[in-house]
């Protein structure tokens, strides 16, 4: 309950203090000034303690990690069961009240800066020494776990006779997406939210270009610099630092047939070459020259590409494991059909990659055609042929259907369309819908949480 009349009983203790000193006068009683805030709780919210922060210099009190979605309905009326102060605290307008934790107290003004926040005043023991504070309680008010898809504009209103392909490319600090259609014709817009504007570009890709090859390797220099790889039906690779322009790599073509690449690791383009008519893994650390294939005897170094290792349409994602050390997932169209699962591969260098098949009988990835694999909010996902159904695993190895939260929108169901997929830097996924004269669509979705500034 909230005592009112406050100038009343603030009178009174003054007067009290002033009859004290009176009494014995040899005395002298020094209140501390101290009106600041040092430290602020609420009761648990199901069954979590969130810790507040105090901005000092901006007199604000608020909480880093968000309450959940329907906190709402808790902070109506809840216990503040800690705000630790030298002197009182009053609150209330347009009349200041005592404030008495005792009482349950409705912090929905708080929320999300309703109204600017909640107000205190902090009172000194001196009696005299003031300092207001605002109180903000932060509520998620989107389910954090939950996948959220939306239709973009299309990046253009004619049918493409071909296929295409989608990658991001980073360019003087501005990301781009790019879709590429043909050899001469691609598409791109700004990644950045509320910033997608279509540009149409005349590009200069070789003739025999394989679009679905089309990766983006990022150095780990100081620039961060991006180059975008693909190679061609001869089996050569060609580079582009602005997605416009392509030149012959020459010294990844010198004395190999190149047969796929891969950017999977931060700083290390990965190679599937033909040497003496035997595929092997090679990796390029500068984008310009590969790794020394032979030893000093002449003998080849080099890990040998299974079989079914996948040669086109090859997704991959990196991710860090539990003990820091840097791995990389990869999935592509499989070699032979008729497969039970969708083969995944790892490594954790570039140079050679291993196969992690699920030996549980109901825990895989069923095949699918032109499959894509990211790691992505900590776990492992992976969808694909129709777009019915997204996959999830926590190792890589055993896979679950996903049936709430994490899901594809409906209107994906049995899709024939081709597609092709990226993920920007502001962790959107895009799936980009077009090609065999089929209508071109742009969706773009996220997980709620990897757009909260606090995580």
């Amino acid at each position: 309950m909230r005592i009112k009349f406050l100038s009343v009983i603030v009178s009174f203790l003054i007067v009290s203090i002033a009859v004290s000193s009176c009494l014995d006068s040899d005395d002298n009683y020094e209140y501390s000034s101290d009106a600041t805030v040092h430290a602020f709780g609420i009761d648990t919210i199901h069954g979590k303690h969130y810790k507040f922060s105090i901005d000092q210099l901006n007199r604000r009190i608020f909480n880093k990690d968000s309450l959940p979605v329907g906190s709402d309905t808790i902070i109506d009326r809840i216990l503040i069961d800690t705000f630790s102060v030298n002197g009182w605290i009053t609150s209330g307008s347009p009349t200041d009240t005592l404030f008495n934790m005792a009482d349950s107290v409705n912090l929905l003004p708080a929320m999300n800066k309703n109204n600017g926040g909640m107000e205190f005043t902090i009172h000194a023991a001196d009696g005299v020494t003031t300092r207001k504070y605002t109180l903000e309680i932060r509520v998620h008010l989107q389910d954090p776990d939950s996948l959220v898809w939306k239709e973009m504009t299309p990046f253009s209103n004619t049918a493409i006779s071909g296929n295409q392909k989608a990658v991001t490319l980073k360019s003087q600090s501005t990301e781009e997406l790019w879709i590429y259609t043909s050899y001469t014709t691609a598409y791109k817009t700004s990644t950045a939210p509320g910033n997608t504007r279509w540009e149409t570009v005349n590009v200069k890709l070789p003739g025999k270009a394989k679009l679905n090859s089309i990766v983006n390797f990022k150095t780990t220099n100081a620039d961060k610099k991006e180059t975008l790889y693909l190679v061609t039906e001869d089996n050569e690779v060609y580079r582009s630092e602005d997605g416009n322009t392509w030149q012959n790599a020459t010294e990844l073509n010198k004395d190999v047939k190149v047969k796929a690449v891969m950017a999977a690791f931060p700083g290390i383009l990965t190679g599937i070459v033909e040497i003496e008519g035997i595929n092997y893994f090679n990796i390029s650390k500068d984008g310009v020259n590969w790794e020394a294939e032979r030893n000093n005897n002449g003998e080849i170094t080099l890990a040998k590409v299974p079989d079914n290792f996948p040669m086109d349409n090859i997704y991959t994602s990196d991710f860090l494991t539990t003990n820091g050390i840097m791995q990389a997932i990869a999935v592509g169209t499989p070699r032979t059909s008729g497969e039970k699962q969708t083969l995944m591969w790892f490594s954790m260098n570039g140079s050679d990659w291993e196969e992690m098949s699920s030996t549980s009988y109901d825990a895989y990835c069923p095949e699918m055609n032109n499959p894509f694999v990211m790691h992505y909010g900590g776990l492992f996902y992976c969808f694909g042929d129709k777009l019915n159904a997204i996959y999830s695993s926590i190792t890589g190895v055993s896979w679950q259907k996903t049936t709430k939260k994490f899901l594809l929108p409906e209107e994906f169901k049995d899709n024939t369309a081709p597609y092709s997929i990226s993920i920007d830097e502001n962790n959107f996924i895009w799936i980009i819908f077009g090609g065999k004269n089929t209508e071109n669509k742009v969706w773009r979705g996220r997980l709620n949480r990897l757009g909260f500034e606090e995580q």
